[in-house]
């Protein structure tokens, strides 16, 4: 037998052995229970009323009423929230008019009416706008009422405050010295924590069975809602000891305060029936305090992050042959949908309303050579400008290259998450944030170097979403875009969660009409967005209004002060901005952290001509 018969077995004995490349498929309550999309932000709106011709109010007042529509801004319009009369020469500061929950996978409608009541007791609408809440999100915005013959009569100034969030604080109990009365030397002791309220006890935390030799138990995360409650007032908490045996139960409890509790100093446990509570069983003791800030996607956008978004569409068929002129007609139509729908929602979040569109899977011209990258306009410039742009870019494409029979969707991914990487290593520059929308009828060829380019985007700060169109097909795109932190290849796995998949044709004949398809769609494909970028900062150690640079000379998000009550039971912002950073030698840090990255880079790109 010769070397090349032996090497030829040692490669498909190790290809036998290989790991799958993508992971099975989640059940899908697992799936639904692990939620993915992060603290929703409630935003507290005000509205400032400015009337600037009092002389067109015949009775020097008027009435401001606020409407809200779950459909589209053609209505219909509730009523949710109206004023008592107020006066033209005054201008009316409605402070936190409106609270909402800040939603980013669909336009919040709202309308602005401003009234008067006639002589025979009448309401005439004098002017109206309708606005966003997206709209309103980053900082205050001017809009005009102008009533029907177009003259300006007023302006309504609208700003939005994020309501503080609960803060996860991280805590760490030991204990020693227990009783050998009460107490074994080889007995399983576990222990609880409960806060205590109005003679009320409700547990906080229940820890894993420890040794009695050793009793350090694991740390374990509290919100800091629940251990100081909403207004922030110092709070009671409860301790227990107890053993597993049966004929031992509660070893020793107390109740101290939680200043006490951060002090970390030793704490007496003290037992009811031994010596009648008078005398203490054992110690235990808070060894670990540290308060961990968690930034919301709002906070992001409000400093200046920016979100940049992508297209590329896969032309590739997987058989030509039995294509039809309705499976064209379909395919365009599934386009269109996906394209307008992900536009129109996204139009706040886009305010030079250009995208970056590719296509891929196809022949192109002159030459009519192989190409899985290049600009959808067929043009030098992949950007193209709005929603009518993109679907121009797609029919002259659709119109010019020959499809192939499948498709690679690694050099796509490539490209975006390297431009994605090198924006985000620029110092002077505001971050921005990538989404890419890949919309597939899933004739993938490179699935092995697609699972790599998958796991190098997520060091990159985009994500990635999978829209599939069809029906059949599509199931190793579903499986990837499911994978989140699963993703492994030879080694190296997914370092978070940055991919999606949605089917927009099963989305569409789900539905009865177009308001329900839209809304079905958007929730499945940008639901997680908000989440995965603000983790993907947080991971990388980046504040918000600050970059990288700035952030790694500061250090970490946690607040090492063991003694200082978490800024969220304060209720002031004040609180937020005194945060300490933790780790030093930044400089380093960031060398060290980019010659990493860039060593992945070199490691894992694959060139463009594969």
């Amino acid at each position: 037998m010769n070397m090349v018969r032996i090497r030829h077995i040692m490669e498909m004995r190790r290809a036998c052995k290989a790991p799958p490349l993508l992971p099975p498929k989640l059940r899908k309550e697992g799936s639904e229970s692990t939620d993915r999309r992060g603290v929703k932000d409630v935003m507290d709106i005000t509205f400032r009323v400015n009337t600037l011709v009092p002389e067109r109010f015949p009775t020097s007042s008027y009435f401001f009423h606020l409407y809200e529509s779950q459909d589209s801004s053609e209505g219909p319009w509730n009523l949710i929230s109206e004023t008592e009369r107020l006066g033209t020469n005054d201008v009316a500061c409605l402070d936190d008019f409106l609270a909402i929950e800040f939603s980013f996978e669909r336009l919040q409608w709202f309308k602005m009416e401003i009234s008067e009541i006639s002589e025979n007791g009448m309401k005439m609408s004098k002017a109206s706008e309708i606005f966003t809440i997206a709209q309103v999100c980053s900082g205050p915005v001017i809009f005009p009422l102008v009533d029907q013959s177009g003259y300006r009569t007023s302006e309504v100034e609208i700003w939005s405050q994020l309501r503080d969030r609960p803060q996860p604080i991280v805590m760490q109990l030991e204990a020693k010295n227990l009783s050998t009365k009460l107490v074994s030397s080889n007995s399983n002791v576990y222990i609880e924590v409960y806060k205590v309220e109005d003679d009320q006890k409700r547990m906080l935390y229940r820890g894993e069975v420890v040794k009695q030799t050793k009793m350090t138990w694991r740390p374990f995360t509290i919100q800091s809602d629940d251990l100081y409650g909403n207004d922030g007032n110092e709070s009671q908490i409860e301790i227990v000891c107890i053993s597993e045996e049966d004929k031992e139960g509660i070893i020793g409890q107390t109740v101290v305060t939680m200043e006490v509790a951060r002090s970390m100093e030793t704490i007496m446990l003290y037992n009811e029936t031994y010596k009648q509570g008078r005398k203490p069983i054992g110690e235990v003791r808070l060894c670990r305090y540290q308060q961990l800030r968690v930034c919301s996607f709002l906070d992001y956008i409000r400093s200046g992050t920016s979100l940049k978004f992508g297209i590329a569409i896969d032309f590739s068929i997987r058989d030509p042959q039995n294509v039809t002129n309705m499976d064209y007609q379909q395919y365009s139509n599934d386009i269109e949908f996906v394209v307008r729908s992900l536009g129109d929602t996204l139009e706040p979040f886009n305010p030079t309303n250009s995208w970056l569109s590719y296509g891929f899977g196809a022949k192109i011209p002159p030459h009519y050579r192989d190409s899985n990258n290049f600009c959808l306009s067929l043009d030098a410039d992949a950007t193209c400008q709005g929603v009518n742009g993109v679907l121009g870019a797609f029919a002259k494409s659709h119109q010019h290259v020959h499809p192939l029979s499948g498709a690679k969707f690694s050099q796509i991914i490539y490209h975006l998450a390297k431009q994605a990487q090198n924006n985000f290593n620029r110092a002077n520059e505001p971050p921005s944030y990538y989404v890419l929308f890949i919309i597939t009828r899933g004739s993938i060829e490179d699935l092995k170097e697609t699972v790599q380019a998958a796991i190098f985007a997520s060091k990159a700060p985009i994500s990635i979403v999978f829209v599939g169109v069809g029906c059949e097909g599509l199931d190793e795109i579903e499986r990837m875009g499911n994978a989140g932190k699963r993703l492994e290849y030879q080694g190296r796995k997914s370092e978070r969660d940055n991919l999606q998949f949605v089917n927009a044709t099963k989305t569409r004949l789900e539905c009865d009409n177009y308001s329900d398809m839209t809304n079905a769609f958007l929730e499945k494909a940008l639901q997680q967005i908000p989440w995965q970028c603000s983790t993907f900062y947080m991971q990388n150690h980046v504040l918000p209004g600050k970059s990288a640079e700035e952030n790694n000379s500061s250090g970490s998000l946690m607040v090492p002060s063991s003694s200082r009550r978490p800024s969220s039971a304060y209720g002031q912002q004040g609180d937020e901005e005194d945060v300490r950073m933790s780790t030093s030698n930044s400089a380093e840090q960031t060398s060290s952290r980019r010659s990493r990255l860039s060593n992945a880079v070199r490691s894992l790109t694959l060139d463009d001509s594969r």
